[in-house]
């Protein structure tokens, strides 16, 4: 089995670590006596795709990688897929500059651009273990990507969160958010394309947040270099940036849920208008629904 390579970015690197899959089911009742017809099913019964230890070990990191995802023609068509959609949005090659950093080119509302992404909807290895960490009700936040490319302007995200809404101290009713992103890597993550550094166990600090527009190394921070087609799941709020992409090309996909209720997330303009999932909702299940922003809410 091939094997992960993680890397303290402030040390010598680990002993390579051994990921096995395996799965288990958990089952969810919804307290809804109210039978609303729009409401998904009262009774789940997960096929998670991940072992109980693996969930745990997520719990308290705040990562899981899970290897291998994507392979072959699946791979492919994903990398088609965002190479097209990039050719279509993005007219103008970036325009080098060494006098500032960048994200590069951040796509949005892939799910309404190609049928490829939009399969994505109910992918059972991470959707599974995203309703196994924070209940059967959750939605898609969205399906964005991330490209970025080696050129003179240096490529590379700061330290940041994803739900920057934590008050300090925390009220006694306060509703901590929750989200899950699995990140997918169209490309092999390391130090050419920019590995993902990132400080296990942040997402449990309440009462502190990443230092703004900051690039420097963090307390704690660890390198994570995984292979194509392999995804990376994090917390949302785990402390997280991306290193600078030095001389190839760097493709990811961001799907990220969160608790049905949550709102969408405000980024990336209007939602187009004729996309496909506007002619996807007409015939979708109240569970598909819910995927998408629609129920799952009282």
């Amino acid at each position: 089995m091939r094997k992960t390579r993680y890397q303290p970015t402030n040390s010598v690197k680990e002993p390579q670590k051994e990921l096995v899959m395996s799965r288990h089911t958990v089952h969810y009742e919804v307290l809804n006596n109210w039978g609303d017809k729009d409401f998904p099913d009262r009774d789940w019964e997960i096929d998670v795709h991940a072992s109980p230890e693996e969930l745990q070990n997520f719990e308290k990191s705040g990562y899981l990688v899970r290897e291998a995802l994507f392979t072959g023609d699946g791979l492919e068509r994903l990398r088609e897929a965002l190479d097209q959609l990039e050719k279509r949005e993005y007219t103008v090659p970036p325009e080098p500059s060494s006098s500032k950093k960048s994200w590069g080119r951040v796509p949005r509302y892939l799910m309404d651009k190609d049928q490829a992404f939009l399969d994505l909807l109910k992918f059972p290895p991470t959707l599974s273990i995203a309703r196994a960490m924070m209940g059967p009700l959750v939605r898609l936040r969205g399906l964005s990507a991330r490209i970025s490319y080696p050129n003179n302007e240096v490529q590379e995200t700061p330290w940041h969160i994803h739900l920057r809404v934590i008050s300090n101290p925390l009220p006694p009713w306060f509703s901590r958010p929750h989200c899950i992103d699995a990140l997918i890597y169209l490309d092999d993550l390391n130090d050419e394309t920019g590995p993902v550094a990132l400080v296990p166990g942040s997402h449990e600090w309440l009462d502190k947040e990443p230092p703004a527009q900051s690039y420097e190394p963090a307390e704690g921070e660890m390198a994570l270099c995984v292979k194509a087609g392999d995804v990376v799941m994090i917390h949302g709020n785990l402390w997280h940036r991306a290193m600078p992409t030095r001389s190839k090309k760097r493709r990811m996909l961001i799907l990220s849920y969160t608790p049905s209720w949550l709102r969408k997330s405000p980024h990336g303009g209007p939602q187009p208008e004729d996309g496909l999932t506007k002619q996807f909702l007409g015939n979708a299940t109240p569970e598909e629904r819910m995927l998408l922003g629609l129920g799952g809410y009282s």
